[in-house]
């Protein structure tokens, strides 16, 4: 039986969990279909180990001004939240994608944000960590992959969606009716 990438994702696990107090952490199995199991266990010999996420916060002190034609009372006046919604889906999630190279799962949150929405964003915290075996029935082959969801401040920018990867974006003031779950976790902590 092969653990593939095992060490790296403890590695970088161990570096984030240095980094960061106070993370919710979840080791999680994931039973693939065997049909699938081939295609993704390339993407992991590849050098494939997982993705970042930000839940970025804005502030009504860094919501871009009103025009001429909008009344005072329309301003913003509570934090909001910035989501997205994938080409074929039918529940929102929020920025993020997979890692790439050497680059820190801090630095792809950052990365995968500016290219699917065009903000800027600093991060702040890690909100969630999840340490993920991926199995299949028919094979011996553990994929571990590591999933990491960021706390980060909005630093700048105006949406623009990525249309080859996204049907919408929005800044929610409450927690959008259908949510992916993981997200959905956080916006419980955020929206109570």
């Amino acid at each position: 039986m092969a653990e593939i990438n095992e060490e790296r994702v403890a590695d970088h696990k161990a570096r984030l969990l240095d980094r960061y107090d106070d993370v919710e952490r979840r080791e999680t199995e994931f039973r693939m279909p065997d049909s699938e199991f081939p295609e993704h266990r390339e993407y992991a010999r590849d050098g494939y180990i997982g993705a970042a996420y930000a839940w970025i916060v804005r502030t009504p002190e860094q919501a871009p001004p009103l025009s001429a034609s909008m009344a005072e009372s329309d301003a913003d006046d509570a934090d909001r939240v910035l989501c997205i919604l994938h080409r074929g889906a039918t529940h929102w999630d929020i920025p993020g994608g997979g890692h790439e190279g050497e680059e820190s799962f801090a630095e792809t949150a950052v990365r995968e944000v500016r290219e699917e929405t065009a903000i800027t964003c600093e991060v702040t915290d890690l909100l969630l960590l999840e340490h993920e075996v991926t199995v299949a029935d028919g094979y011996d082959d553990r994929l571990h992959t590591l999933w990491t969801y960021f706390g980060a401040e909005y630093r700048g920018g105006s949406l623009s969606i990525q249309h080859t990867e996204l049907n919408g974006a929005a800044w929610f003031r409450e927690r959008p009716p259908k949510l992916k779950d993981n997200p959905a976790t956080l916006a419980d902590k955020q929206f109570e």
